[in-house]
């Protein structure tokens, strides 16, 4: 059964070999291809309008477009490197010390403690004269 499909397979590319399309093919062929390169015409792509831009200002190859030319890439290869370089990460490094809220509180306490014992002793004085005695901060 394999070899039947391989002749009739056979048979049937020898019969396309000998055919050819009509003459109208062609002519839609020739008619698509020039409506193709019309509209290519028409809406022209970015990069050719920039290319031909560019030859179009270098065509009177005058020497200052060459020296204005090389100014405005070397301008923006400045520009990009300034703007666009990674930066480093630095952080600073503060020399901090930590708050120590423990001598504070002491001091606070004995204050408190000093002045309790001056208030004390005012009342103390209060009845006996009248020579009031001040706390005294340390």
């Amino acid at each position: 059964m394999n070899d039947d499909n391989f002749h009739s397979l056979r048979n049937l590319i020898s019969l396309k070999r000998h055919e050819q399309p009509d003459d109208a093919y062609f002519d839609e062929l020739l008619e698509e291809f020039h409506r193709r390169q019309q509209q290519d015409h028409l809406n022209p792509s970015l990069h050719k309008e920039i290319l031909e831009r560019v030859s179009t200002w270098f065509a009177n190859t005058s020497r200052w477009n060459y020296v204005m030319g090389a100014g405005a890439a070397y301008a923006l290869v400045f520009f990009a490197v300034i703007f666009f370089w990674p930066k480093p990460d630095v952080t600073p490094v503060l020399n901090t010390a930590p708050i120590q809220h423990q001598e504070q509180v002491q001091a606070v306490e004995t204050l408190d403690e000093k002045a309790l014992e001056a208030l004390e002793a005012n009342e103390v004085n209060k009845g006996k004269s009248e020579q009031v005695v001040e706390p005294q901060a340390y």
